[in-house]
C-alpha cells in the first residue's frame, strides 16, 4: 500500500486567493493528479515574512487501487475508498534537526472535500478536491514539508487503512529583493525576485576592475590562484595589456601574458573582457593606447602569496605561493663545524675527535685533506664567532 498514496498527496499546501478553494483544475483525460505537481518539478509558490500567503493545490483522487500501482496485489475492480491528511511538519532546511508545525509558522491548511466527507481533509476515491495553505509567515527560512496521510481501502469487507510519510515538496519564506547571484545587490535571503537586481556589465562572478579617464580602479589589485577578473570601461577608449610594456617596449616579464582588445566605454559600462589567474606571481599591465600608460594608466595583479620558497634560507616560507626574491643569503660561517651559527667549544671538541684524520675528513677546514695543527690553529682564529 505504500506507494499508493505517494502520487498525488504532495498535493496539500498551495493555493491563489483567500478563502475556501474551489475543486474547478482541469485535469484533462487524466484518472488521479495533482497542480502543482512535485513530480514535474513543480513547488509552493515562496512568501514573503510579514505579508499574507495563500496558495491552492487541486488533486484527482484515482477511483481504483491499480490506478495508482498496477503492481500492488488487487484486483482491477479494488477500489480506493479514501485519503486523509494526518498532519503536516516543517522542517527547516538549514537545520534539519529542527521542524515546526504550521501554527508556529504563522499558516494553517483549509481543505474542501466538497462535503463528501464528515472528516475534515478526507477526500473520497474518484472525486477531485483542493486544499489551500494560508496564513502571514512568520519565520524566514527554508523549508520541506512532511506530510503524514492514511490511504484506506477495503480489503474482503474490511477496511484496511495505512499511513504514509510523504516528504518532497519545499516553501520558501524570506524577503523581497535581487536573486540573481551575478549582481551586485543580490540578496541571499531574497525569495521573490523585485527586479532591482544590478548587473555588473560583464555579467561575471569575480573581482572588476574599472578604467575611468586615464587609470585603472583596484590599479594594485591582489587576488587567489584561479581567480577571475574582469575589467569594465566606464569613458574613453582603452586596452589591457599584459604583454609589452607600452613605455620600455620590453616584455613585461609576466607569469603569462594576458591582455584584452580596445573597447570605447560609457557612464554606464562597457565590458571589456576577462582573465582568469591560474599561475601564482605579480602580473603587470597597461594601457597601449597612445599616451595612456606614461599619463599613469598602469596596473598590477598580485596572484596568490609571495614569499621565500628556498627551504635553505633562514626566512624560508612554506606558505608562499611564489618566490618574491626575499629570501635571505646563504652565508657560510667559517669554523662552525656543527652548523649551530657559531665557532665554539663543541667545534673544537669535533676536530680533536678527529685529528690525525688522513681520509674523509669532515673537519678539514683549510682543505688538505687531513685534520692536523693547521685545521686547529684556523678554528683558534676564529673562536667565539657568531655568524
Amino acid at each position: 500500500m505504500k506507494n499508493i498514496f505517494i502520487g498525488f498527496f504532495a498535493i496539500f499546501i498551495i493555493g491563489s486567493v483567500s478563502g475556501q478553494c474551489t475543486s474547478d483544475f482541469d485535469f484533462g483525460d487524466e484518472t488521479f493528479g495533482s497542480s502543482p505537481d512535485p513530480s514535474q518539478g513543480e513547488q509552493f509558490e515562496p512568501g514573503i515574512i510579514g505579508e499574507p500567503y495563500y496558495d491552492v493545490l487541486h488533486l484527482l483522487i484515482p477511483t481504483y487501487v491499480l490506478e495508482i500501482d498496477s503492481t500492488l496485489p488487487f484486483g482491477p475492480t479494488a477500489l480506493l475508498d479514501s485519503i486523509k491528511l494526518v498532519g503536516i511538519s516543517m522542517v527547516d532546511l538549514n537545520d534539519t534537526l529542527t521542524s515546526y508545525s504550521l501554527s508556529e509558522l504563522g499558516l494553517q491548511i483549509v481543505c474542501n472535500n466538497n462535503g463528501d466527507s464528515g472528516l475534515d481533509c478526507s477526500f473520497l476515491g474518484g472525486s477531485q478536491y483542493c486544499a489551500s495553505l494560508e496564513g502571514t509567515p512568520t519565520i524566514a527560512g527554508n523549508f520541506r514539508a512532511d506530510i503524514t496521510v492514511e490511504g484506506c481501502t477495503d480489503v474482503f469487507g474490511f477496511p484496511f487503512c495505512q499511513e504514509q510519510l510523504f516528504g518532497s515538496l519545499f516553501v520558501d519564506f524570506g524577503v523581497e529583493g535581487c536573486m540573481d547571484l551575478n549582481a551586485t545587490n543580490y540578496n541571499p535571503e531574497a525569495v521573490i525576485d523585485d527586479g532591482s537586481c544590478i548587473l555588473n556589465p560583464c555579467n561575471l562572478d569575480g573581482t572588476e576592475v574599472a578604467t575611468t579617464s586615464f587609470s585603472y580602479t583596484e590599479s594594485n589589485l591582489t587576488v587567489n590562484v584561479g581567480d577571475l577578473v574582469y575589467w569594465v570601461n566606464y569613458g574613453g577608449f582603452h586596452d589591457v595589456n599584459g604583454n609589452v610594456d607600452s613605455q620600455t617596449g620590453l616584455s613585461f616579464g609576466n607569469p603569462e601574458a594576458f591582455s584584452l582588445s580596445a573597447i570605447s566605454g560609457n557612464p554606464s559600462g562597457v565590458c571589456m573582457g576577462s582573465h582568469t589567474f591560474t599561475i601564482p606571481g605579480v602580473y603587470s599591465y597597461d594601457c597601449s593606447i597612445g599616451s595612456h600608460a606614461a599619463l599613469g594608466m598602469v596596473g598590477t595583479v598580485t596572484v596568490g602569496l609571495g614569499g621565500c620558497t628556498d627551504s635553505t634560507a633562514s626566512n624560508y616560507n612554506a606558505a608562499a605561493d611564489y618566490d618574491d626574491g626575499s629570501c635571505n643569503p646563504i652565508v657560510d660561517c667559517f669554523g662552525d663545524l656543527n652548523n649551530d651559527s657559531s665557532v665554539t667549544v663543541a667545534d673544537l671538541l669535533l676536530i680533536l675527535s678527529e685529528f690525525g684524520c688522513t681520509s674523509g675528513c669532515t673537519t678539514d677546514i683549510n682543505g688538505d685533506g687531513i685534520t692536523t695543527v693547521s685545521d686547529l690553529l684556523e678554528l683558534l682564529s676564529v673562536f667565539g664567532t657568531a655568524c
